[in-house]
């Protein structure tokens, strides 16, 4: 049998499960409770922080035998869970973007569900939908029939013609924190038998850049080749990421000015073969952190959510030593720099500029 990876092993099969997504989850679950389910919804947001894991449990919720709640135990939910509900139609607008596939669409509309009660349409990354796509899709999303739901997902939502949106309960799904996704993944790993201490899981989720999909994706990788527990140093082995401790050392040779130093850093770093780009990252999380700190004490719980409690220690150790002022600059020069990562024709430029002026 094959081997399931984790974000599918463990895709929420009710709406508690759903991590970050409160907002949402409360307008869809009361619409559901009331009997005022929409004839079709927009989805926006980043990949991977579960907008067809909620377009599938309005569908599950809707077919469901027991209450208005996936109840997981009746014969929809069953087939909704292993994949083989013929009411739950996800299309890919990717790769079925044109006209003609649209048409066939409108077809398959308006045949009624041999069982159940609603079919649910689920359309993936529709901004890739084409013009004369949308055009034809304008009058099914507006009057589609009673059993249909149609829910269309996308990452660009920019790209949607006003038309459409106008047609659709439009909802924006948000980036979990570090922090939530850091909980759901120590909870997965204990499903696993597998002991993943908080700073490995902070690190995944830091990795995962905000996609609850990406960061489980690299746990599953990890968990692959771990035994009983999951380390930060193992982490670090398994992304190629500078361990946090050098990161945190950049930081404080930056503060005291100690351009050499910070610069010795850099160089060790890249010729270790660690990502340039991550480095980039965490001296950024730091600086803006900082610049948080020092404004204000009441955002603390903000910082608390982002960094380690080391690590807001050593911040906030270092924040007599700037000014207000001094982190402003530090985190233009840093948004700067980063910007001409992709242009430079040595990777470590960049950062080696942002590291004397920084010093400066």
């Amino acid at each position: 049998m094959a081997h399931q990876v984790l974000y599918r092993k463990y895709r929420p099969r009710s709406f508690e499960e759903v991590v970050g997504q409160e907002r949402v989850v409360r307008a869809v679950t009361n619409a559901i409770k009331m009997g005022k389910v929409a004839h079709a919804y927009l989805f926006s947001g980043p990949r991977g922080v579960g907008k067809t894991t909620v377009a599938r449990l309005i569908a599950k919720s809707l077919n469901c035998e027991g209450t208005t709640k996936p109840c997981n135990l009746c014969a929809f939910c069953v087939e909704f869970n292993s994949g083989s509900s013929f009411n739950l139609i996800e299309i890919d607008a990717a790769s079925n973007r044109g006209i003609d596939e649209v048409r066939e669409l409108r077809e398959h509309v308006r045949v009624t569900p041999a069982r159940g009660s609603y079919k649910i349409y689920v359309i993936d990354e529709a901004h890739q939908l084409t013009e004369a796509a949308f055009n034809a899709l304008l009058k099914t999303l507006e009057e589609p029939p009673q059993h249909a739901v149609f829910i269309l997902a996308t990452t660009e939502l920019e790209k949607i013609p006003q038309t459409i949106v106008s047609r659709t309960q439009q909802f924006d799904f948000r980036r979990p924190t570090i922090d939530e996704i850091t909980g759901r993944l120590i909870r997965l790993a204990s499903s696993e038998q597998l002991s993943l201490e908080r700073d490995a899981a902070h690190l995944i989720a830091f990795a995962g850049e905000g996609s609850m999909r990406d960061a489980e994706s690299v746990l599953g990788k990890i968990a692959a080749i771990a035994e009983k527990t999951i380390n930060q140093k193992m982490v670090e082995d398994a992304l190629g990421v500078p361990p946090r401790s050098a990161l945190r050392d950049m930081f404080e040779a930056i503060v005291k000015k100690d351009s050499a130093h910070a610069l010795s850093l850099v160089e060790e770093l890249h010729s270790a073969g660690h990502d340039i780009h991550f480095i980039f990252r965490f001296l950024t999380m730091y600086f803006r952190n900082a610049l948080l700190l020092k404004s204000s004490s009441a955002l603390l719980p903000f910082v608390q959510a982002e960094l380690l409690p080391q690590e807001i220690e050593f911040i906030q150790n270092a924040l007599p030593e700037m000014s207000m002022q001094d982190i402003q600059k530090k985190n233009s020069i840093l948004l700067a720099a980063s910007r001409q990562m992709s242009f430079a024709p040595v990777p470590q430029l960049p950062l080696e500029l942002a590291v004397v002026e920084l010093c400066q």
